[in-house]
């Protein structure tokens, strides 16, 4: 069962990069402003490693890590489901009949959620890891904001994010609300953490690091899997 789920994790890889392939392929750097971009990369080397641990029998990546791109994928296709405009109609099929935008918006985070589900460990998550992952949707955000200040002819990669046409007024407030939204949505991930069994569905699941550090977390773990003498 580690060897099926190693070739997902692999196949996970494929679509992620099929999704940047103008930017590693064409060297269109100019795409890696986008946060969808940003995130498929994140999902390329997270899931190679862990593809590969897989195959392997080698240690997974840790908690922490797995959780991190299981948000932002979930943030790429919730915000492009409820915040972006539609992807064209005429959009052309590069795989599997599939647009670019189904499969970085639709196909990919549903998997890499997928896989966090049956194929991860699980009880490894805490409330800090949630706050931890909300600092890399906060330098996002910083990032558009700084790039677009200093070179005013860029276009900003999204209209929530447009200092342009919304003002500091407006930019301060998406960046509230968003930021509490994906501060749940990183509550949600840690809580069906929490919920599900420790052990993974499919496959062994590895021995990857728990959301902790080091050694601490090590021993928890062991503590908590010792049994329990009468």
């Amino acid at each position: 069962m580690d060897v099926l789920v190693g070739l997902y994790r692999l196949a996970l890889v494929g679509l992620a990069l099929v999704g940047t392939r103008q930017i590693w392929r064409d060297g269109d750097v100019e795409g890696l402003v986008y946060f969808t971009n940003q995130t498929g990369f994140l999902v390329a080397v997270v899931f190679a490693w862990a593809g590969i641990a897989s195959l392997t029998r080698r240690p997974q990546p840790p908690a922490w890590a797995k959780g991190a791109v299981t948000l932002f994928a979930a943030i790429t296709g919730l915000v492009s489901f409820f915040v972006l405009a539609p992807e064209e109609p005429d959009a052309p099929a590069v795989l599997l009949g599939l647009t670019d935008g189904q499969i970085e918006h639709e196909l990919l985070p549903l998997a890499v959620f997928v896989d966090f589900l049956l194929c991860d460990r699980h009880r490894r998550l805490r409330v800090r890891n949630a706050a931890l992952w909300l600092l890399y949707p906060l330098a996002y955000f910083g990032f558009t904001t700084v790039r677009g200040l200093v070179s005013p002819g860029s276009e900003y990669p999204y209209g929530f994010v447009d200092l342009g046409e919304l003002g500091w007024g407006g930019l301060v407030t998406n960046v509230l609300i968003y930021g509490v939204g994906f501060f749940v949505l990183g509550l949600v991930i840690v809580g069906i953490d929490r919920l599900l069994p420790r052990g993974p569905v499919l496959g062994s699941g590895g021995s990857g690091g728990s959301g902790g550090a080091g050694g601490r977390g090590r021993a928890a773990r062991a503590r908590s899997e010792a049994p329990v003498e009468s």
